[in-house]
């Protein structure tokens, strides 16, 4: 947004704080040798799969918040993961009235958008717990 102050406020601010603690929650860490072997066993007959790191996107009324660095073992755990980062920003964006159009977006390694989760999805993924 032009002319906005690019800092976080002290509600981004603990909104950020929140979301990277549920993301350590989730992470998945290996070691350098971990990831060498998967790499020298894997099936090439198989579509390549996103790169890790991911990057977690969280958008507010006053731009994108970034994740950098988040490893997960699979797509669907990222989805998983994107989801109900999505759904927690309903309740923090409901009162700013920013629900529309994409609430997280995913990138692998190389900078490729790998998934979105729109409010819209959220919302009907919150209905449907409840």
């Amino acid at each position: 947004m032009a002319g906005s102050d690019p800092r976080p406020t002290n509600g981004d601010t603990a909104l950020i704080d929140r979301a990277k603690e549920m993301m350590v929650q989730c992470a998945v860490f290996e070691t350098v040798e971990d990831r060498s072997e998967q790499q020298s066993n894997r099936d090439f007959s198989e579509p390549a799969k996103p790169e890790s790191p991911f990057t977690f996107e969280y958008r507010d009324n006053d731009g994108v918040r970034q994740l950098k660095g988040v490893e997960f073992p699979n797509l669907e755990a990222v989805h998983d993961e994107a989801l109900r980062s999505a759904i927690d920003l309903l309740d923090d964006t409901a009162a700013e009235g920013g629900q529309q159009g994409w609430a997280v977006r995913v990138r692998d390694a190389n900078g490729k958008i790998v998934l979105a989760i729109d409010f819209d999805e959220a919302k009907r993924k919150k209905a449907a717990a409840e």
